[in-house]
C-alpha cells in the first residue's frame, strides 16, 4: 500500500523532491506489490538493508518504521474482520481521532505523521508539521504547539464551511518551499 510508503517517506523530508520520485519508482518497478502483506514479505526477503532497492532510500530505521505501520494495519484489518487492507484502513482513520496517536503504538510515527495518514485515508483533519505551525504562529504572532495548531485550523475550517484537509494543503502550499 502505497500510503504507508508515502507516510514513512515524508517523515521530515521534502514531498514533491524526495518523495514523490521515489513513489513513482515503487509504482513503476513494483506494480504487483498492492496489499500490506506483500510489503511485509517484501521487507521479510529483502531484510531492512535490502529494501533501499525498493524505494531508493537506504534508511533502516525507515524500514523498520515501515514494517511496523504494515503490520498495526494488518494487525486491525484481522481485528475487524476485514479482508480489504484499504477499507480496514480508512475504518481505522475514520474510527480514530487526533488524541489516540499516543497509543497508536508505531515506533517512528509521531503525531504529524498519525495526522497525515488520517488525512490520506480520507479523514478531513490537520497535519501539524512545520509548514502548518508556522501558517498558524504567523497569524497569532506566538509559536503555537501541534495540538493547538490542528485545533485552531479546524476550528476556522468549521467556521470558513471548508473542509480542515483543503485548508491544511493550501497553508501548506503557500508556507512549504518545496510546494512550488
Amino acid at each position: 500500500m502505497v500510503i504507508c510508503l508515502d507516510a514513512v517517506l515524508s517523515i521530515n523530508r521534502k514531498y514533491y523532491s524526495f518523495v514523490v520520485p521515489r513513489i513513482r519508482y515503487f509504482e513503476e518497478t513494483y506494480p504487483h506489490i498492492q496489499t500490506l502483506n506483500k510489503i511485509a514479505s517484501l521487507i521479510g526477503e529483502l531484510g531492512y538493508d535490502g529494501f533501499h532497492v525498493v524505494w531508493k532510500y537506504k534508511h533502516v530505521a525507515r524500514v523498520k518504521t515501515l514494517e511496523n505501520l504494515v503490520n498495526r494495519y494488518m494487525a486491525y484489518a484481522n481485528e475487524i474482520n476485514e479482508a480489504n487492507d484499504l477499507v480496514a484502513m480508512k475504518d481505522w482513520a475514520q474510527k480514530s481521532s487526533v488524541m489516540d496517536y499516543e497509543k497508536f503504538g508505531v515506533n517512528g510515527i509521531g503525531l504529524a505523521t498519525f495526522q497525515y495518514l488520517r488525512m490520506m485515508l480520507v479523514v478531513s483533519t490537520v497535519k501539524p508539521d512545520v509548514h502548518i505551525k508556522r501558517a498558524v504562529s504567523s497569524a497569532l504572532s506566538r509559536r503555537v504547539a501541534d495540538l493547538e495548531a490542528i485545533w485552531l485550523v479546524e476550528k476556522a475550517s468549521e467556521e470558513m464551511g471548508l473542509p480542515a484537509t483543503l485548508v491544511d494543503h493550501n497553508l501548506w502550499r503557500n508556507f512549504a518551499s518545496d510546494a512550488h
